[in-house]
């Protein structure tokens, strides 16, 4: 058995031991056991590329679901080989980024505007995503892409959905099908929900869609290696099955949908309202009502395409159906094919003997001939309304239609626009049809637009799924209506733009959702009012809710989803309003009959697409010109439509959960910052304690150069690099433009490697566990020997082991000058840490000395304490640094957002004669570059120097 696990993982070097093994025992097989060698070398070159790593991240706030896929991909074959990347995502579920990395390149999606004609695809050259929209209940997302021979590849999608509830739980569930066993298989979901956690629950891996599954019919509870940590408001659940546990459940890889149910602790009120950062979110589920009776037809679809097992499971799923019918129920039975077979002319009530003879009826329906769709909801919808009409119903009740078929239509009328203008005007608003199609065959958007268009919902049952089990559990989410003609309204003067206030039915276990965007202004409450009906009540809900600037903990604000083009995180509640404005917009489009209405609804759906990175019918993805490769994956956009709220969980989880960084509290950093800096445009200051030197430079770089600043990733493990941006030069300046920092970026490779990446706005911490910190607040975390400590748009002060710190100031304009931006400078607090071989444009200086062996006279004169502010610009004086001689003259410097004032020695010229080689060498491939040849070779040579004096 272990050696099958080995094999499957494509270890042939393993395998050929074994046979070699084997071999020892009995010589006279050893002919027959041993595989020629060049078939070996031409089965290696044949192999498969090894999926490495297969993880799904998914964190849900408030029932809004963040995900992130990441897969990584080794190509052991000695030619480039083809490689496929696909998962099947919720088809509710809009896809927010996707990146590739081949090698070295990065290839960064971006949402744009789709063509009208276009298909909704990626191509870039040999390397292609698809999205595959056949199936409704999930959509596969395909990539397939060229990986070089001996090179690694790596997929990271996002995508981002708010969970249904249905029978009382909502359910979120994960595709595992990577197609080959994994080394390293992670799946972790993180549930945080301010009201509460109630019924947490794991299912039994589900693989009912694709065969090969090994999982035995009747498993039950949670997979093998499923750990669960809970409290009342946060829950993390994690699925990590070994090469051996995965084996067992499915050889090929595709384990299945590994999915949790649970509900949200709930009180007898007007439901539960969020708010926060000017948009909102109500949550309505009322329970414990009286049910309101149904008027009920089911339509059956009996051509000769239903014969066999799909109509036996049909008849089977009704006759389960009519026995939970209510006595206060009344219903009726079509069967159609070209003929429509009504059972009675009239609703009847629900007895025993009317249940037991519609019972008879429905098993002496028999396939046979087309299928007329038209007809049977027309006789449907004519049922209905003849009973309504006829009697003096006393009580409240619900019209409905379950609609069930396999096919298209064929039969009567057969043109799509007129069957659904047809049932539109016959129902006026006052049915609601629930649809079911059946295989393959049948007219899905058919069914779609008769549900959209008449208050219903529609499923779509495949045909190796259970027709019977799919019939009576769409049933049950509809079995007991309890509200009717549901409305909530809110001020119009604090809300600026809400969802659909506006609702037919509600049923038990389903969930009423509304978000908007409220106005900007500030305010103490808004009014909230539902109106519904409820059998012979009219009910009427009020409450004043308190609007307060609510936060999820410990002043860290959620950062859950792609940044939008104005650069400001949004919190989920708002990527929670877009997702359902985007949703009932297309919903909208989908019903329209109008050119001039469907073109403003494409418009107002691409718009909100575009700012918030939703791929929809209306945009397309497409893949950027490569770029180069950072040490990680993290840093692409969009990995933080899983990750980032993970800042939110951290703060407000219980004390005894908390893997990865913890946050702290927020407090004022007092390290003593060295002089060592650099600042502004960018000005260089290096101070030389033991001779009370300090010595200046300045680096005239271009707009984004990334400048090698501290570079000692092999002794201590740190590196530290700087990304210019340009700006213009003031009015009657020496320079032709300007450059600041507006990056610093830190990597520490010890004890265990963590990226840290810092901007004027926001603080990127990834150490296992991303962090996203806003500069605009206070914070600080820490984690491994590693603290981040955030002071609100002051500073960031970086400490390590408690041997290494670095502090970055934040520089922010109000009303910027045209030459002045928003910009970083670096200080070198504590340097103990680093190594005699540290090197950079600043590192290179920290454990040297400098001399002063040519001085002016004006120089000498000074000693006795007088200010040099007079003698700025006086002859050149020579250093002595690293054993060269450096011309320098007098200059003075202002550093710590001009707080001091530094005076020191200037070395002009870019600091061609004070630095090591030149400029350029100091210029670094990417923000998180870590070569340091220059800073080697320089070692080396002042080694065989040392060794040259002694010996002389």
């Amino acid at each position: 058995m272990l050696l099958l696990l080995w094999l499957c993982l494509g270890l042939p070097l393993f395998s050929e031991s074994q046979e070699e093994a084997r071999s020892w025992d009995d010589t006279s097989e050893q002919v027959a056991l041993r595989v020629p060698r060049q078939l070996r070398l031409l089965q290696r070159l044949k192999a498969k590329p090894l999926m490495t790593e297969f993880s799904v991240k998914s964190t849900i706030i408030s029932r809004y679901a963040f995900t992130t896929v990441s897969c990584r991909v080794l190509n052991r074959a000695s030619e480039d080989q083809d490689v496929e990347f696909q998962m099947q995502i919720p088809a509710a579920a809009f896809i927010t980024n996707f990146t590739m990395l081949i090698g070295d390149k990065v290839y960064q999606s971006e949402i744009t505007e789709k063509e009208k004609k276009s298909r909704d695809r990626i191509k870039e050259k040999r390397n292609k995503t698809t999205d595959d929209n056949e199936e409704k209940e999930t959509d596969t997302f395909r990539a397939s892409l060229v990986i070089p021979s001996k090179d690694k590849a790596a997929f990271l999608l996002s995508y981002e959905e708010l969970l249904q509830r249905r029978l009382g739980k909502y359910e979120h569930s994960i595709s595992v099908r990577p197609q080959q066993l994994v080394g390293r298989l992670t799946v972790e979901m993180n549930i945080l929900e301010r009201s509460g956690i109630s019924a947490l629950e794991v299912l039994p891996l589900h693989n009912s869609r694709k065969k090969g599954s090994g999982i035995a019919e009747g498993d039950v509870g949670p997979p093998p290696s499923t750990v669960i940590n809970q409290n009342e408001t946060f829950a993390k659940v994690i699925f990590k099955p070994t090469v051996v546990q995965q084996a067992k459940i499915a050889q090929n890889g595709i384990l299945g949908d590994f999915i949790i149910r649970y509900d949200v602790k709930r009180e007898q009120t007007i439901g539960d309202i969020q708010v926060l950062n000017g948009y909102f979110v109500h949550y309505f589920a009322p329970k414990d009502l009286p049910p309101l009776p149904k008027n009920v037809v089911f339509v059956l679809d009996t051509s000769a395409s239903m014969v066999g097992m799909k109509l036996q499971q049909t008849r089977e799923a009704l006759v389960t159906i009519l026995n939970d019918l209510r006595p206060q129920d009344h219903f009726n039975i079509i069967g159609f094919s070209n003929r429509i077979k009504v059972w009675k002319d009239h609703l009847l009530p629900v007895t025993p003997d009317n249940i037991r003879n519609g019972k008879l009826y429905i098993y002496h329906l028999s396939p046979t001939g087309g299928t007329d769709i038209n007809g049977a909801l027309q006789m449907a919808i004519k049922l209905l309304n003849n009973y309504v009409a006829q009697n003096d119903i006393e009580d409240r009740s619900v019209s409905l239609i379950v609609f069930l078929t396999d096919g298209k239509p064929t039969f009567g009328e057969t043109n799509t626009l007129k069957i659904l203008s047809n049932t539109k005007e016959a129902t006026g608003g006052q049915i609601c049809i629930f649809t079911i199609g059946i295989g393959n065959d049948v007219d899905f958007k058919l069914l779609e637009k008769l549900s959209l268009e008449n208050c219903g919902l529609t499923r779509h049952v495949h045909e190796e799924e259970k027709a019977g089990e799919q019939l009576i559990g769409f049933y049950d989410e509809i079995r007991t209506p309890l509200l009717s003609d549901i409305r909530i309204d809110y001020p119009p003067d604090v809300v600026e733009h809400a969802t659909k206030t506006l609702f037919p039915n509600y049923f038990n276990g389903s969930e009423i959702v509304i978000a908007g965007k409220m106005v900007d202004r500030k305010f103490d409450q808004f009014h909230v009012e539902v109106t519904a009906s409820n059998s012979k009540k009219f009910v009427i809900l009020k409450k004043d809710i308190p609007v307060e600037s609510q936060k999820l903990g410990n002043d860290v604000t959620a950062t859950p989803g792609p940044v939008p083009d104005g650069g400001k995180d949004p919190n989920h509640i708002e990527r929670l309003w877009s997702y359902l404005t985007v949703k009932e917009l297309l919903s909208s489009w989908r019903q329209s009959s109008s050119e001039q209405e469907k073109e403003q609804l494409r418009q107002k759906v691409q718009a909100l697409a575009l700012n918030y990175h939703f791929l929809t019918p209306f945009t397309s993805m497409k893949l950027k010109k490569p770029g180069l490769r950072t040490d990680g994956l993290e840093d692409t956009r969009g990995m933080s439509a899983a990750t980032g709220p993970e800042t939110v969980v951290q703060s407000v989880r219980g004390a005894d959960m908390q893997p990865g960084p913890a946050l702290k509290k927020p407090y004022s950093p007092r390290i003593k910052i060295s002089k060592t800096s650099v600042d502004g445009d960018p000005h260089f200051v290096v101070d030389f304690p033991l001779s009370n030197l300090t010595v200046c430079f300045n680096i005239d770089g271009e707009p984004g150069d990334i400048l090698r600043l501290v570079s000692d990733h092999l002794d201590s493990g740190v590196t530290v690099n700087g990304e210019l941006i340009g700006a213009p030069a003031p009015p009657n300046g020496h320079k032709k433009q300007r450059t600041y920092f507006r990056t610093i970026t830190i990597l520490i490779n010890r004890p265990e490697r963590s990226y840290l990446e810092i901007t004027p706005n926001r603080v990127i911490l990834d150490g296992g566990d991303r962090l996203v910190l806003p500069c605009n607040q206070s914070v600080v975390v820490g984690s491994r020997g590693l603290e981040v400590s955030v002071s609100a748009n002051a500073n960031v002060t970086v400490t390590i082991q408690g041997t290494i710190a670095f502090v970055i100031l934040i520089h922010l304009y109000k009303n910027p000058a045209p030459f002045q931006r928003n910009h970083l400078g670096f200080y070198i607090a504590n340097s103990k840490g680093l190594s005699n071989n540290c090197h950079g444009l600043l590192g290179q200086f920290l454990n040297q000395d400098a001399k002063l062996i040519e001085a002016p006279a004006v120089y000498n004169k000074n000693l006795s304490g007088q200010s040099f502010a007079q003698t700025e610009g006086i002859p050149e004086a020579v250093l002595k640094v690293k054993g060269r001689r450096v011309p320098v003259v007098w200059k003075q410097r202002k550093i710590y957002n001009g707080q001091e004032q530094v005076d020191c020695w200037f070395d002009r010229n870019n600091a061609a004669k004070l630095i090591d080689g030149v400029y350029k060498n100091y210029l670094a491939s990417h923000p998180f570059d870590t070569e340091n040849i220059l800073g080697l070779r320089m070692s080396r040579k002042a080694e065989t120097g040392s060794l040259h004096e002694e010996s002389v």
